[in-house]
């Protein structure tokens, strides 16, 4: 019987004690507590230690020249969102830095350059998409995201009715899917006909607060699902149209609101409404305001301009401003003409012909011309903008593009 074979260790000799390898930092971590010559200390994340040292090493310390770097990616189609929000937490980080009265060379003076920290900072800066566990607050909700939600609900605590209950019930039948298709569309489009058909009852027993409270629910509800459901036939789109009509037509007087609610809050959607719904609609519609309403419309565009342009977001300040052409125009407010114009320039053609057009109209050709005179410089509509002050010069006014 053979004998059993004695045990052979495999245990390895022991090595040195190896070091544990320090985990990567995530971007909203605690990096350091920095000493600000306030008197205050400045506690940074990561995330704000990464863009002082590539806004140190690479935009000469210049805190604009990093946000221009950024704001060019927020044209660039896939990369727009990922770049507003790391644009976000560079305006979230210049404000707190202001307040403490600190410096970028401040904080590269009291910080330790380990090799490869800067090679980090790059690749989480410039090239890295984050993953939403570690975007930090500045990342997570961006101008953007809190503009839009307020425009969708903002000012309905001021409403006389609130439309935040007829919006949850009426959002509640649409709440079992996640998205709808071009077919779904057709149900969901008539669901809202039966809402709006409640509102002309409303109407009807002479509720009109009601009413507005409604038809206001319905609008933000309409364009919250144009972003989950599939509306190439355009059914949604239409119903929109019906029930933002009948919004419009509700006399404000009868409703009790405030005329800086109703307008501020009908302002902020139609910059926030990103879908074409409302184009066309609004024909017409300032031109029967009163000259208060009128300025008190003209006064908050040109804020809303201001804070949007503040906030990096170019799309929704260039439609205020041909929102605010709109207004003008229709409210005759002459006087206001070139200095719009200087402002669009020819990036989009519609609202200096909006303006020109007007001004022939009212037999003020000559400042038809200023109009043209002021907003001509290079861009993308020069040729055709060119062309239709040369046809103003020659007599032959004609506004629709194809004359």
């Amino acid at each position: 019987m053979p004998g059993r074979k004695s045990s052979t260790s495999t245990r390895k000799p022991a090595s040195p004690r190896s070091v544990a390898k320090k985990p990567t930092p995530v971007g909203k971590d605690h990096a350091l507590l920095l000493s600000a010559k306030s008197g205050q200390t400045v506690e940074l994340s990561y995330w704000d230690l990464w863009f002082t040292l590539v806004a140190n090493a690479d935009f000469d310390s210049n805190w604009e020249r990093i946000i221009e770097h950024l704001r060019t990616g927020m044209k660039q189609g896939f990369a727009r969102r990922l770049a507003e929000r790391k644009l976000s937490h560079v305006r979230d980080l210049q404000r707190r830095l202001r307040q403490a009265d600190v410096e970028i060379s401040d904080i590269i003076a009291q910080t330790d350059r380990l090799p490869g920290e800067l090679k980090q900072a790059r690749n989480q800066v410039l090239k890295r998409e984050p993953r939403e566990t570690e975007w930090s607050d500045a990342m997570r909700n961006p101008p953007s995201q809190r503009r839009n939600a307020h425009a969708m609900r903002g000012f309905w605590p001021d409403f006389p009715v609130s439309p935040l209950p007829y919006a949850e019930e009426l959002a509640s039948q649409f709440q079992t899917r996640g998205w709808f298709s071009a077919d779904q569309s057709f149900s969901v489009a008539r669901t809202l006909d039966e809402f709006l058909e409640g509102t002309d009852s409303v109407l009807g027993n002479d509720q009109p607060a009601q009413a507005q409270a409604m038809l206001r629910a319905f609008l933000t509800v309409v364009i919250e699902l144009m972003g989950v459901a599939d509306d190439s036939y355009g059914s949604l789109g239409d119903t929109f149209q019906d029930g933002f009509s009948v919004y419009m037509d509700i006399a404000l007087e009868e409703t009790g609101i405030e005329d800086t609610v109703f307008f501020h809050d009908l302002l902020t959607l139609l910059i926030w409404e990103d879908y074409g719904l409302t184009s066309n609609q609004l024909d017409g519609y300032f031109e029967k305001i009163g000259t208060e309403q009128g300025e008190l419309c003209i006064n908050y565009l040109r804020q809303q301009m201001t804070e949007l342009a503040d906030d990096d977001l170019n799309y929704h300040y260039e439609t205020a401003l041909t929102l605010l052409g709109q207004i003008v125009a229709q409210q005759n407010r002459f006087d206001l003409f070139e200095e719009l114009a200087t402002q669009m320039g020819t990036r989009h053609w519609k609202r200096i012909i909006v303006l020109a057009d007007r001004a022939v109209k009212k037999r003020k050709r000559k400042l038809a011309a200023a109009v043209f005179e002021a907003a001509l410089d290079p861009g993308s509509h020069e040729d055709f903008l060119r062309k239709k002050y040369e046809q103003l010069q020659q007599g032959k006014w004609n506004p629709d593009p194809r004359g």
